[in-house]
């Protein structure tokens, strides 16, 4: 079977934005016994906004009120090739009902991995873990129980997604020092991402790996499984679409301002960002001399969110409280 069957899905957001409704498959449908995200197939001469609205209403019996393009995941299976267009729904009303005698839950997000979804869905349930606002360590310290009570204080604050990016020899020390912040993350229901490798995926506790621009070249496929969530280093078109290839759940795009710690790298600008953030579709953060104020811009301009190093780390910025809450 060659052609790819182009799905409609959507991720149902309650009013505390805090679950996603999910569905089961049918003992008549692929993958039966399955979980996954509500939708169904795009008909011809339709476009995938109304299939969303005509399936969710079909299936569910809700009207979309609000729903925003988030990524497309292009997956083969054995018998069957899919093409899943994913928007999140933020926004509906009606009488919520299985229409189909389906079986559906609300599920909390920070407990989607518990659920049984096809391979496909997993990247789904990867990219939606994770946040606006990312924080990134860095490339050294003096003290490493600097580090352990600064990221504490950011989880405790509300970050979900912290990168650890060190530059040192990958020794015990360099494997305690991820056991103490996987140990940190987890406590705090927040996800630690390594930059690194992709076969550091098997030998650290975490909880997907960031690939720089150079290590992202080297792979001509998505190199760790769905389970894991991926992400890259981006400063250009090129390096955008070979991060669309390794089917990556976020990008970084960067530098947008100029940076003190790049200082010889020209600063993009918001409009260049922008321009290339629209010939993609995943979640990209902004990078480069960011602060809190500037997620709305961000926003604004087509990011999924920030990403954040001095606005955490510089000395200026010791004590500063931010709200990862913030969206």
């Amino acid at each position: 079977m060659n052609q790819r069957a182009h799905v409609a899905v959507g991720v149902i957001y309650n009013a505390t934005k805090d679950k996603v409704l999910i569905s089961k498959r049918s003992s008549s449908q692929h993958l039966a016994g399955y979980w996954e995200f509500p939708g169904g197939k795009v008909e011809c001469n339709e476009n995938v906004n109304s299939a969303l609205k005509r399936e969710l209403f079909e299936e569910l019996g809700i009207i979309v009120i609000k729903a925003e393009a988030y990524t497309t995941v292009s997956h083969d299976y054995v018998d069957k090739k899919v093409l899943l267009d994913v928007w999140k729904v933020s926004e509906w009303h009606g009488q919520l009902e299985s229409k189909e005698s389906q079986e559906i839950c609300w599920a909390s997000i920070s407990e989607l991995n518990k659920y049984k979804f096809p391979d496909a869905n997993k990247y789904i349930i990867q990219s939606i873990l994770l946040a606006p606002m990312y924080v990134i360590s860095k490339e050294s310290y003096e003290n490493y129980s600097h580090l352990y009570s600064v990221s504490e204080e950011c989880f405790i604050a509300g970050l979900k997604v912290f990168q650890l990016r060190l530059k040192t020899d990958k020794n015990k020390s360099f494997q305690k020092i991820v056991i103490t912040l996987s140990e940190l993350a987890s406590r705090y229901n927040a996800k630690l991402i390594l930059n690194g490798l992709a076969t550091d995926i098997d030998k650290y506790p975490i909880d997907g790996i960031h690939l720089n621009a150079n290590e992202l070249k080297r792979h001509r496929s998505r190199p760790v499984s769905e389970e894991y969530i991926l992400g890259a280093s981006c400063h250009n078109e090129e390096e955008l679409h070979k991060a669309v290839e390794m089917n990556v759940n976020y990008a970084f795009l960067s530098p947008v301002k100029n940076t003190a710690s790049h200082p010889e790298a020209i600063a993009i600008g918001w409009e260049t960002f922008r321009n290339l953030v629209n010939q993609v579709n995943f979640p990209i953060y902004a990078l480069g001399g960011m602060m809190p104020i500037d997620l709305k811009t961000a926003k604004n301009y087509g990011a999924y969110g920030i990403a954040m190093l001095g606005a955490v780390w510089n000395e200026d910025a010791l004590g500063k409280k931010i709200n990862f809450h913030a969206d």
